[in-house]
C-alpha cells in the first residue's frame, strides 16, 4: 500500500479514533443511559451497523470459499486479502452486537449455560466459530511470509519472529501442511458460515409482531443483501489493493447482476406488502418511503446506491475506475438499506392507542440516533479501517504479483 494512501488513511482513523473514544467512554461508564432506542424501539444504529458488517463478510467468505474449497485457482491470488477482509468485519461486528447488549460481559454464559432452543445461542456460537476459523486461516495463509520476513534484513525482525510464533524456517512440507489446514479450515466455514448468515436471517424472520420481518422472504433477502454489499466490498478491495483488473470485472458483473435481483425483490416486497392492505404492513412501508427518514430510501439506496452504480456498471464495466466507483457507492450507501430494514418495523405502535396511555421518552416509536450512538459508531469503524490498512501495510496480505499467490 503506498505511503500516502496509508498516511491518509490512518490520519482520518485516528482522528475518528479520538473523537469516537468519548462515546465509547459514556457507554461504557453509563450504558444505555444516552441512546437514543426505549422500550418499543429497542434496537438502533449498532444494531444497523452490526447487519452492515454482518453482510461485508459475505463476498469475501465466498472467495475464500471459491478458492479453497472448489480450487478455484485464478482466485488464489486475492484469497489470503479476502480471509483477512472477513476477519475484520468480523470484529467490527461482534464489538457493535456486543456494546448493543445490555451486560455484554455476561456474554460467556452463552457458552456456560447454552439454552439449544434459542437462535441468540447458535448465533454466539457461529459467530465466534467463524472468528476462530478465520483468525486461524489467515495465520496459516501468511505463515511463510513471516518467517521469511522474520529472518530477512528489514525493520520489525522481532515483531514477525513474534507473529511466526518463534519459527525460523519454512519448507515444503510446511507448505504442504498449512495448505492442507487451510482447506479444512474452509471446508468447515462453508457450512457454518451458511448457518451463520441463515441464522442472522432467521432471527428477525421469526418474530410474528413485526409484519415486514415476519416472512420468509427475509432470510433471502439477508442473504442476497450480504451478498451484494459483500461483493461489492471485496470487488472494490481488489480494484483498488490488488489491481487485478480481470478478477475484479468478472466480480463486478456478478455484483451487478445481485444488485438488480436485489431491487426486484424489494420491488416485489412494497408491491404484495401494499396489495395485503393490512395495516400494520402498510404503515410500516409508509415509514420507509413517507416517514422522516424517506430521503435515505429514496436518494441514498435507490439514487446514489443503486442508480448511478447501474449506470456506472452499464456503461464502463471494463473501466476499473467505474468498476470501483460504482462498489464503493453501493457499499458505503448500504447503511441506509440496513437501516431501513431495521427501524421502519420497530418504530409502530402494535396496539391501537398505545401511544396515548404511556408517557416517557423511551415509550416512543419516533427514533432518532444520540450522538453517542454516532461517536461509538465512528470509534469502531475507525477502529475497523486503521486494522485493515495497518494489516495491508505491514502484514503479507496482499499477494507479491497480480493474480499470483501467496504460498499455494
Amino acid at each position: 500500500m503506498k505511503s500516502k494512501y496509508f498516511n491518509i488513511l490512518a490520519i482520518i482513523s485516528m482522528l475518528g479514533l479520538i473523537i469516537g473514544c468519548f462515546g465509547m467512554a459514556d457507554r461504557l461508564i453509563n450504558g444505555h443511559l444516552h441512546a437514543g432506542y426505549g422500550s418499543y424501539v429497542p434496537w438502533g444504529l449498532w444494531v444497523v451497523f452490526y447487519l452492515f458488517f454482518v453482510g461485508l463478510t459475505a463476498g469475501a467468505f465466498l472467495i475464500t470459499i471459491m478458492t479453497y474449497v472448489f480450487g478455484v485457482t485464478r482466485l488464489k491470488g486475492v484469497g489470503t486479502l479476502s480471509a483477512f477482509t472477513v476477519l475484520v468485519a468480523l470484529m467490527c461486528e461482534l464489538i457493535f452486537v456486543s456494546l448493543d447488549l445490555g451486560h455484554f460481559e455476561r456474554i460467556y454464559q452463552f457458552i456456560t449455560t447454552p439454552s439449544f432452543s434459542s437462535l441468540m445461542t447458535w448465533f454466539v456460537i457461529f459467530t465466534n466459530l467463524m472468528l476462530v476459523i478465520y483468525l486461524l486461516e489467515c495465520f496459516f495463509l501468511i505463515r511463510e511470509k513471516l518467517v521469511q520476513w522474520s529472518t530477512e534484513n528489514r525493520g520489525g525482525k522481532a515483531f514477525y519472529r513474534l507473529l511466526a510464533l518463534g519459527k525460523t524456517e519454512y519448507t515444503a512440507q510446511d507448505r504442504e501442511r498449512d495448505y492442507r489446514i487451510v482447506r479444512l479450515l474452509s471446508i468447515i466455514s462453508l457450512p457454518s458460515g451458511l448457518l451463520f448468515y441463515g441464522t442472522n436471517g432467521a432471527f428477525f424472520a421469526i418474530l410474528q409482531n413485526r409484519p415486514i420481518w415476519n416472512s420468509a422472504m427475509t432470510p433471502l433477502l439477508f442473504i442476497l443483501a450480504a451478498m451484494l454489499s459483500g461483493g461489492a466490498l471485496i470487488t472494490f478491495l481488489i480494484s483498488v489493493f490488488h489491481s487485478d483488473d480481470e478478477i475484479a470485472r468478472i466480480l463486478a458483473r456478478a455484483v451487478f447482476f445481485i444488485l438488480v435481483v436485489f431491487l426486484l425483490l424489494e420491488f416485489i416486497q412494497f408491491f404484495v406488502g401494499y396489495k395485503t392492505g393490512l395495516t400494520s404492513i402498510m404503515t410500516s412501508l409508509d415509514l420507509i418511503v413517507k416517514g422522516p427518514y424517506a430521503w435515505t430510501f429514496w436518494v441514498v439506496h435507490l439514487l446514489v446506491g443503486s442508480l448511478i452504480p447501474l449506470i456506472l456498471f452499464t456503461t464502463g464495466i471494463n473501466s476499473p475506475k467505474a468498476i470501483t466507483w460504482a462498489c464503493l457507492l453501493i457499499v458505503v450507501t448500504f447503511v441506509s438499506v440496513r437501516f431501513n430494514f431495521l427501524i421502519p418495523d420497530l418504530a409502530v405502535y402494535k396496539l391501537e392507542g398505545l401511544e396515548q396511555t404511556f408517557f416517557h421518552p423511551r415509550l416512543r416509536t419516533h427514533y432518532t440516533p444520540s450522538v453517542n450512538e454516532w461517536l461509538v459508531s465512528v470509534w469502531i469503524v475507525s477502529l475497523g479501517i486503521l486494522v485493515f490498512i495497518s494489516g495491508i501495510r505491514w502484514l503479507p496480505i496482499l499477494s507479491p504479483e497480480k493474480g499470483g499467490p501467496n504460498h499455494v
